[in-house]
């Protein structure tokens, strides 16, 4: 694959000597990984590849480096030929973001939006057209300072994985297949601030990047990233993948699983898996897979019987497999991979407590593409453990103590997962609603009970506990479906795992052992279990773009977990009081997370529970504030927005929604350009402070008017929102606004009133995020 990466050289040469030529770009393909591996692992300078460096710029996308005086030492080959070179010296090294989301959070890093740094040295790897270029410089025999080599070793080694082996993807891909790919990695020492570390890395939707040094044990890796966005002419949101671009495809999973009893009491694990792939561009023929790092790999097969070449490091998630040829664009093949649990506790069992994490990848997902596929799955197990499963359940039977179902998905799926335990299965089936099964353990729950009172202590455990979760998954599965049309299944799955946390899968939803204990009387365990239920529409109806668009699910489901518990309580109060905790936690982590549109970057290891805050509950506010911008005053109706909501679920079913789609379906029922918004609120970190004053005023022939004015704080100079303001004129009757805030200050006056003004809400039905104090006229 050839890259459109732009290279620019401008080279002021020493004096004529007899050059030694770099070795070819041309490298081979890798027979086994491990030689690929151990090449990158004793990566070094070489003493006979050494030459002096003037002003050589390497131009890459938005990052220019410029090594301007100093030694370049090309380092030993993989795959045979070089793909790396150290500089020492002085250079200098710029990168301009060109989002301005992008540069907010370069700014964050550096105080800057852009980077502008002197840099005292460089570890270049690289495979795209960095070697041609050095084609121009003269190497010679030459002195090698030990720090070079550590340099070298130091890079090497904050790219490995756990356990010897395991190296990341995007530097060895390139080298397994020796290929052109146009990657290209520099760490970068600065003179003044730690390293960094630019990448172009053709393979993800955001190839330019950049990249800070974090503490591997608080992070998983020695790398976290500072921003990140498309090469320069590839336009965003319109990839339809998570983070990688779709090279490959897997269009179908056909598993069948074996779930025996261990003498622990534990569960053993093993499996037997085809995929189908499909290229679509010329890839490999090393194929990069994700296997739960629990898990052995015992053998695989093409479709034809062949064995398949594979390698996968103990303890990590990358599966490499090894195609019999690079594929060209619309290839196909059949991959059957053999593989069971290498750890013990792949499922743990605590009491009556299975431990099965749900978002363990048991089965091979694409490393290189969109996961969107469809699932047939065998699951044969213990017959005292009831099994449930993404997907129908199409057959089931039982031989012995051995149960064997088999499950189906009817439309693709970006992921698959399965639960069992010691359940007891509370079946609901009601005319015209879809059909619940509800499992728990309640043995589990009472052991529970019985050993707090053994120890002198005390757990509070509600009565008819199936029933009150069943009552809300039961009740906001009408609900949205009145609100945003028919769920995708109709048979629903619950299940309880020993978590604290709830997941939601296409007709499988996983709920926390808590909120079968004790349903709190704050609200939370009916917005909790509502939240689960909503991602039947979003997050498994329609899908998520990319990584950026993560609020549009896991924010939209916390909104419908709200709407449900405001519908369900028939109040504002508690709807209300949990918009302000949101408000609250987005205030204090205003400071270090980012924006929406940062997705999943904002679970870094320096800002806690930001990607929590910003994903879930800074996104729950902007549908809140959506829906008030479309409120109808007169009414007090939602028909708007619900419409809205309607079409957009109706548009997108079955597929994947990216930011852009879902602001296209905004502008299309409010009738104007939404970007000023999606900006704010989106793609920005602002939150206003409303200073806001008010007086009434006699306006003669017995009427009266309010006048307002507002001053703005914390947010942009031009960030503006229209707030909605009540006014109290006594006697149970309120004149309704739209007041749009604009710039530093603003002056309103309303319409003539029938009475003078008793009092003034600003900010009424929690409109917008914002802080509002008031203060006198």
């Amino acid at each position: 694959m050839r890259t459109s990466v732009v290279a620019l050289l401008a080279l002021v040469l020493p004096p004529p000597l007899v050059a030694q030529t770099p070795i070819a770009t041309a490298g081979a393909v890798a027979a086994r990984y491990s030689e690929t591996y151990n090449e990158i692992e004793n990566l070094r300078p070489l003493s006979d590849q050494v030459a002096t460096v003037h002003h050589l710029v390497l131009s890459r996308d938005a990052g220019e480096l410029t090594l301007e005086d100093g030694k370049l030492y090309l380092l030993s080959s993989v795959g045979g030929r070089t793909v790396g070179a150290v500089f020492r010296g002085v250079g200098r090294f710029r990168l301009a973001p060109s989002l301005p989301t992008e540069q907010a959070e370069l700014r964050h890093f550096a105080g800057t939006p852009a980077l502008d740094d002197t840099i005292t040295a460089a570890v270049l790897l690289f495979a795209d057209s960095t070697l041609a270029q050095l084609h121009a410089l003269t190497f010679g025999p030459g002195e090698l300072p030990g720090a070079v080599g550590s340099h070298v070793g130091g890079l090497v080694a904050s790219l490995q994985g756990r356990k010897a082996g395991s190296f990341a993807s995007d530097v060895i891909g390139p080298m397994l297949n020796g290929e052109e790919s146009g990657f290209f990695l520099a760490q970068l020492e600065r003179a003044h601030g730690d390293p960094v570390m630019f990448e172009i890395n053709p393979a993800d939707i955001d190839a330019v990047q950049l990249f800070r040094p974090v503490e591997r044990i608080r992070w998983g890796r020695s790398w976290a990233v500072v921003t990140q966005f498309p090469r320069q002419g590839q336009a965003v949101d319109t990839s339809g993948s998570w983070e990688y671009r779709n090279r490959l495809t897997v269009a179908n999973y056909r598993t069948s699983v074996t779930l025996t009893k261990t003498f622990t009491a534990d569960l053993d694990f093993a499996a037997v898996t085809t995929v189908a792939l499909r290229a679509e561009e010329p890839l490999g023929p090393w194929l990069l897979l994700d296997l739960q790092w629990k898990t052995v790999v015992d053998s695989a097969r093409w479709g034809d019987g062949t064995p398949a070449v594979t390698y996968k490091a103990n303890e990590s998630d990358d599966l490499w497999v090894k195609a019999p040829r690079r594929l060209a664009a619309g290839d196909t093949l059949s991959l059957t991979l053999i593989y069971h649990a290498g750890h013990p506790d792949l499922i743990d069992r605590y009491g009556d407590w299975f431990f099965l994490d749900p978002g363990a990848a048991w089965y091979p997902r694409n490393g290189q593409g969109r996961d969107f596929a469809t699932f047939d799955a065998t699951f044969h197990s213990p017959v005292e453990y009831p099994l449930a499963s993404v997907g129908e359940k199409i057959d089931s039977s039982i031989a012995g103590r051995v149960a064997t179902t088999h499950w189906i998905t009817r439309r693709p799926t970006d992921y698959a997962t399965f639960n069992l335990g010691i359940f007891g299965n509370y079946h609901v089936q009601h005319a015209d609603e879809p059909t619940l099964d509800v499992m728990l353990s309640e043995d589990a729950h009472r052991e529970m009970a019985h050993g707090a009172a053994l120890a002198g202590g005390y757990i509070s455990q509600q009565s008819h506990m199936k029933e009150n979760v069943t009552a809300d998954v039961s009740n906001s599965l009408k609900w949205f479906t009145l609100l945003f049309g028919a769920p995708p299944f109709q048979h629903f799955y619950v299940t309880e795992i020993p978590y604290g946390e709830g997941v939601s899968f296409p007709g499988l939803i996983d709920l926390s052992w808590a909120t079968f204990q004790n349903t709190s009387l704050d609200g939370f365990d009916e917005f909790f279990r509502a939240h689960e239920v909503a991602h039947q529409w979003w997050g498994n109806g329609v899908g998520q773009g990319s990584y950026r668009d993560k609020w549009l699910t896991e924010g939209l489901a916390s909104f419908s977990g709200l709407w449900y518990l405001q519908a369900e309580r028939k109040r504002n109060t508690e709807y209300f009081r949990f918009l302000d905790e949101y408000r609250a936690d987005i205030q204090g982590d205003k400071d270090v997370a980012g924006p929406i549109w940062i997705g999943t970057r904002n679970a870094s290891p320096d800002v806690g529970s930001a990607y929590q805050v910003i994903t879930y509950e800074k996104g729950a506010w902007v549908f809140q504030m959506l829906r008030m911008l479309m409120l109808n005053l007169s009414t007090g109706k939602d028909d708007r927005f619900t419409d809205m909501m309607q079409n957009y679920y109706q548009s997108f079913n079955g597929r994947a929604a990216t930011t852009a789609d879902f602001q296209g379906v905004v502008e299309r029922h409010i009738g104007m350009p939404m970007d000023w918004f999606f900006d704010e609120w989106v793609k920005g970190t602002g939150i206003p402070t409303y200073h806001v004053a008010w007086k009434g005023e006699a306006a003669g022939t017995g009427q009266f008017i309010v006048r307002l004015r507002v001053t703005q704080e914390h947010v942009p100079a031009d960030f503006h929102m229209p707030v909605l303001v009540s006014v109290d004129l006594g006697d149970n009757r309120f004149a309704h606004y739209r007041v749009d805030v604009n710039g530093g200050t603003t002056e309103y006056v309303s319409h003539l009133l029938p009475a003078m003004p008793k009092g003034v809400v600003f900010n009424d039905l929690h409109a917008v995020l914002a802080d509002v104090k008031t203060g006198s006229w």
